[in-house]
């Protein structure tokens, strides 16, 4: 049997790592659009966009990874099927479900180790992506100089060039419109210059030849100041030009381990109960206001009760802002509540996408590539459905955290079950033998006392 389970498990193998690496594939190039897109409209260095590249891999393996083993399942059995070795080991004395527990077994190992990346390392890796990602879009575009073409790349400065001559980086004909930190514009013209980037320091040099200031008064605009200069260097800083890093930022549900997430709920069932005893405490020092005779004097009936009034409409907004802060918190504990789940949930679904694919397989009887994917992009999109749509509904508060995000698997056994049942009631297989012969023992009782009501009829 050991040799049977080893050759089982290799049979998975190859159709593991294919289907891993379809689905990376399919995955990476819809990603690597993107970053293509940064690399030409940010002008950043592809070695930041390789390390971005790299930390997107985390979650792109942590939704192939249950794919991959979905794939190998139909593919590892319907291919022992097609060629009739289950058939062969069925007569043999082995029962079909027997040849499936090496592989379940892997599969959970599998998941339990999914369920580790998915805590321990992905959070930190989505983390890093998220803070570089976003301090690649707070980038500016790398600025293009054209002849002829209004340059407005960069906030309070405009700049217009006649002709750039590419070999010796001189331009001619050049007007700057400045107008940082300024209520009018400062105009620059100068008939030719040439222009530097400084990347340590993110600022523009420029050295004009030849050239005028016009620049009109802040203070009286009727004031008007031309200088002609022969030489002149401005210097344009905080241009937004260089990719400055962060250090720290805040982190998302799905920036954030299990233990960290559970301190965070324990925080927020602290705040409700905070709220509640904060909505007493208005209630009570609302009633004993409204109580004290010298708070609202009987004399003036009037004014006691707009007096009354007052109290109510401040006492309910008070009230109705904490009941808003015990919502948000719930929402909050909802939300992490799901996340939790889901790190468990989204790496078990390696083994009952094995536990639907065996059986599929044997039924289909085809080992191929395009049966496998077939097959599997019904179930992915089964799984997906179910996942996302109870993701909604437990962060909204329909259904409770454990069945919105379980849901998913909870459908994939039951059908892996009854598949798995239907193949070995129809092959004969003796994995359920005991079952199956209890079964057709109760179908023979109903029959005989059918037949006998027949007979007396």
């Amino acid at each position: 049997m050991k040799t049977l389970s080893r050759y089982v498990l290799r049979e998975h193998l190859m159709p593991l790592i294919g289907g891993l690496g379809i689905i990376m594939f399919v995955l990476v190039m819809d990603f690597v659009l993107d970053m293509l897109n940064l690399i030409i409209t940010k002008g950043v260095q592809p070695d930041i966009v390789l390390k971005l590249f790299g930390l997107n891999l985390a979650w792109m393996l942590a939704l192939a990874v249950p794919m991959a083993c979905l794939i190998a399942g139909l593919m590892a059995f319907g291919r022992l099927s097609e060629d009739g070795e289950i058939n062969a080991a069925v007569g043999s004395g082995i029962p079909f479900v027997r040849l499936m527990v090496a592989p379940l077994f892997a599969s959970l190992l599998l998941s339990l180790g999914m369920v580790y990346f998915s805590d321990q390392i992905l959070p930190d890796l989505n983390y890093e992506s998220k803070m570089l990602l976003g301090d690649i879009k707070r980038k500016k575009p790398t600025l293009a100089i054209k002849e002829r073409v209004f340059i407005d790349d960069f906030p309070g400065i405009g700049m217009f060039i006649e002709e750039v001559d590419e070999r010796s980086n001189e331009l001619f004909g050049i007007t700057i419109y400045d107008q940082q930190n300024r209520l009018y514009p400062r105009v620059i013209t100068a008939k030719s210059g040439n222009m530097a980037f400084d990347v340590s320091s993110d600022a523009l040099n420029l050295e004009l030849f030849d050239g005028s200031i016009h620049e009109t008064d802040e203070a009286d605009p009727a004031k008007f100041t031309r200088v002609s200069f022969e030489r002149q260097t401005l210097r344009f800083g905080d241009l937004g030009l260089t990719l400055e890093r962060r250090e720290t930022g805040h982190r998302g549900d799905r920036e954030m381990k299990i233990a960290d997430m559970k301190l965070v709920i324990e925080d927020k069932k602290a705040a409700i109960i905070q709220a509640e005893q904060m909505i007493r405490n208005i209630a009570d020092r609302s009633f004993q206001r409204a109580f004290r005779p010298q708070e609202f004097p009987t004399e003036d009936s009037l004014e006691a009760l707009q007096s009354l009034r007052q109290l109510a409409k401040s006492t309910a907004q008070s009230i109705s802002s904490q009941l808003n802060a015990i919502g948000a918190h719930e929402r909050y504990i909802r939300k992490y509540s799901v996340e939790i789940h889901k790190k468990w949930s989204l790496p078990m679904a390696c083994f009952f996408f094995l536990l639907v694919g065996a059986p599929v397989g044997v039924w289909a009887k085809k080992g191929g590539l395009g049966v496998a994917i077939g097959f599997g992009i019904f179930f992915f999109m089964v799984y997906w459905a179910l996942l996302i749509g109870g993701e909604e509904l437990g962060d909204r508060g329909f259904v409770a955290p454990w069945l919105a995000m379980w849901a998913s698997n909870i459908a994939l056994g039951a059908i892996g079950s009854i598949i798995l049942y239907r193949t070995v009631w129809s092959s004969h297989f003796r994995g359920f033998g005991f079952l199956v012969r209890f079964l057709a023992w109760i179908r023979r009782i109903f029959s005989k006392e059918r037949n006998a009501r027949q007979n007396r009829a």
